[in-house]
């Protein structure tokens, strides 16, 4: 069954920024990434951008073996656990309207939602963020079954799914936790933050 891990990271200097890379831009030569991710690492980044639309944080991905392995780091959340998942579309204008054009959880495979769900999980399924009592939530993620771009493995059953077809897709934090087993989001409510991808 399709599962993802976490494991967290050190906190670090809350100036840390991207230069605009919204549209999913690889960053690998910006001298402020090397403390998320270190030189080489990132494939695909983007900023998180609040319900207001200002930047919050800022997610790097890079393809790893059989998925993508994530850092997310980002401010402004309510103290406690917030459910993460990855969205079908690559586009996160509405914040006021709430995400919602990024559609709903990327699943080519019709299954439930939940990493603890025995008919799941969704490809888009990640495990809870916690944000302190500053708001700050940083964390590495890896989900299986995904990678950033085709592969020749994604066109076989059960193979990778790429992240960055043609309409890109969105990593959305919510201002609940995930408890990974009920329809349709684990509970999580609201979308409070969101970061677009694109190819």
């Amino acid at each position: 069954m399709p599962h993802a891990l976490a494991r967290p990271l050190l906190a670090f200097s809350a100036a840390f920024a991207l230069a605009a890379c919204g549209d999913g831009e690889k960053t690998k030569t910006d001298p402020l990434l090397t403390e998320l991710a270190p030189a080489g690492w990132a494939d695909a980044a983007a900023a998180i951008v609040d319900r207001t639309g200002d930047t919050v944080g800022h997610v790097i991905f890079t393809n790893g073996t059989g998925g993508v392995l994530m850092r997310v780091d980002l401010g402004g959340l309510s103290q406690g656990w917030h459910g993460i998942h990855l969205h079908q579309k690559g586009d996160c204008s509405d914040g006021a309207d709430g995400f919602k054009i990024s559609g709903g959880h990327i699943d080519p495979d019709n299954h439930e939602h939940g990493l603890l769900n025995a008919q799941g999980s969704e490809r888009a399924d990640l495990p809870n963020l916690y944000a302190g009592s500053d708001g700050r939530a940083t964390a590495e993620l890896f989900r299986w079954g995904v990678s950033l771009y085709p592969t020749e493995a994604g066109a076989a059953e059960n193979g990778p799914h790429p992240l960055l077809d043609d309409d890109g897709f969105a990593v959305v934090i919510h201002e609940n936790p995930d408890d990974q087993t009920s329809q349709p989001i684990g509970g999580a409510e609201g979308r409070v933050a969101c970061a677009a991808l694109n190819g």
